[in-house]
């Protein structure tokens, strides 16, 4: 069995400094290590934590070099993939072996016993939007064209698939059609996870299952009206687990403290 956190969209800054002046990010990812440390005690061993995205909101080198302090407490190896708000250039001074220097983007494929996680970046730089260029559509076309008989978890920022989130959809994903073609047409087991959403959602892409987790920043609202305003909330967000045991299972777990639990 293999099993896998996802946290996303921490979007860390360093205090005093605060995201749309009101979000402590750093404190609020620390609050969350701390959560997901309690949450070990019941969850059991877990092989690697993918981020998937938007780790800082300004791509500066002091929050990720504060947010690689915090998940360290956790022990687990992890891996990370650019978001909008990330920056590569910084990404690649403070995480190690992220991709080949030939490359600018920062795809990557992590082979584990029993399943491949393949790491998609979807950024444009600039932009909230995103896009799978002809680089990473080749690059995952390739990747899945290995260890055919192996299943494949997909992780991305930009969600594949419309959200109903107005302001969100936006700033969406281009190439999402052509990555549904490549998964069509592979033999593998997939799943597709995502960030970007700040929302969990289960859609499908290509045949294959697609989730966006909550993040531990802040929460949007499922709102899908045309003239929904556009923010977010501080309610608490989550992350999840995927796990391979002979097929996948993904579980929501909350960052809100659980309430007093009451016997049958």
């Amino acid at each position: 069995m293999t099993r896998i956190l996802q946290l996303t969209d921490t979007h860390v800054v360093c205090p005093p400094n605060k995201v749309s002046g009101v979000l402590d990010t750093l404190t609020l990812f620390e609050d969350a290590i701390t959560k997901i440390e309690q949450d070990l005690e019941k969850l059991g061993h877990v092989d690697a934590i993918i981020v998937t995205g938007d780790i800082t909101d300004h791509g500066d080198v002091e929050s990720y070099d504060a947010f690689n302090s915090v998940i360290r407490r956790l022990g687990i190896p992890y891996f990370v993939i650019p978001g909008n708000h990330d920056l590569r250039s910084s990404m690649h001074h403070c995480f190690e072996n992220l991709t080949p220097a030939t490359s600018d983007e920062i795809n990557w494929v992590k082979h584990f016993p029993d399943l491949d996680i393949i790491g998609l970046d979807t950024v444009i730089p600039g932009q909230g939007g995103g896009r799978l260029s002809p680089t990473a559509l080749a690059f995952l076309e390739h990747a899945l064209t290995r260890h055919p008989d192996k299943p494949a978890l997909i992780a991305m920022h930009h969600p594949p698939f419309a959200s109903g989130i107005q302001f969100m959809d936006a700033i969406g994903l281009e190439g999402a059609d052509e990555m549904a073609e490549i998964l069509e047409k592979s033999p593998r087991d997939v799943r597709v996870i995502c960030g970007h959403l700040h929302n969990s959602i289960v859609a499908t892409i290509g045949g294959a299952t697609v989730l966006s987790s909550p993040a531990t920043a802040s929460s949007f609202l499922t709102d899908h009206r045309s003239d929904a305003p556009v923010g977010f909330t501080q309610d608490p967000g989550g992350y999840m687990l995927h796990e391979w045991n002979k097929g996948f299972r993904s579980t929501y777990l909350p960052l809100a403290s659980s309430g007093q639990l009451y016997p049958f």
